[in-house]
């Protein structure tokens, strides 16, 4: 189920490219990069996904007693936009190209 989430994220939107999948401790449990990404993107992507999301996560989290339940959180780069979505006790985590479409 897990990688079928992941491709239909991935069939979304072209400038999709790379989904991941954390469980309640913030540890990565899938991810899946689009095809033909590059060797950097990719690097920088499953970085965010496996080192830097559970950071963030994790520093957010310390909130929730005064600010309610994390449902979402998105970070922009100049290189990449990176979004955090709960579902049910995961988080989801996917990458995109930086700006709005260019189509």
């Amino acid at each position: 189920m897990e990688v079928q989430i992941l491709d239909e994220i991935l069939a979304t939107d072209s400038r999709i490219r790379y989904a991941g999948t954390l469980d309640k401790d913030l540890k990565t449990m899938s991810s899946k990069a689009r095809e033909n990404l590059t060797w950097e993107k990719e690097n920088l992507d499953h970085q965010m996904v496996a080192l830097a999301s559970p950071i963030i996560l994790g520093a957010l989290s310390r909130f929730t007693d005064k600010a309610g339940k994390l449902i979402c959180c998105g970070v922009r780069y100049d290189k990449g936009t990176f979004l955090l979505f709960k579902m049910g006790e995961s988080f989801v985590v996917v990458s995109a190209e930086p700006g709005p479409p260019t189509s």
